[in-house]
């Protein structure tokens, strides 16, 4: 029975092997651009779709900048492992979710911060749902390359 125990409690505190970062964007004056929040998920690992979700964390510091809602590439629909007679929508790779930049006034650098929240699996093992938070310059204006 102890073993049983110290075998859960090691499951329990296994380290998240998902990462989540976010890509700088530039954009010229008076043009749309995207920035693009990546989920990497490690070789036979997956994601869920319909536990994840990319929102725009607003603050006073970056109101300029005008955002849309994400989109994610479409997944593969898969038997759920949890429940064979199911299908789920899933990733088995990463993930590259594009955030529209309609509008940035007045032109300048300014951080966006996004809320991620996914839930990761292998084979018959989940990882609780996370949610982590990054973060992506978006440098706007004239003569920006």
């Amino acid at each position: 029975m102890l073993w049983v125990s110290m075998s859960a409690s090691a499951m329990a505190g296994s380290k998240n092997p998902f990462r989540v970062e976010a890509k700088d964007a530039t954009i010229k004056s008076g043009e749309k651009g995207q920035v693009q929040v990546i989920i990497r998920v490690p070789e036979q690992h997956h994601l869920y779709r319909d536990m994840m979700e990319v929102s725009r964390v607003d603050d006073e510091a970056s109101k300029p900048v005008v955002t849309g809602e994400a989109s994610f590439p479409p997944g593969f629909t898969k038997p759920d492992p949890a429940d064979p007679s199911s299908t789920r929508e899933q990733f088995d790779m990463d993930v590259v979710v594009n955030v529209p930049v309609n509008k940035v006034d007045p032109a300048g650098t300014y951080t966006l911060k996004f809320e991620v929240s996914y839930q990761g699996c292998k084979k018959s093992l989940c990882w609780m749902p996370q949610t982590e938070i990054v973060e992506a310059v978006v440098k706007a204006g004239e003569g920006v390359k």
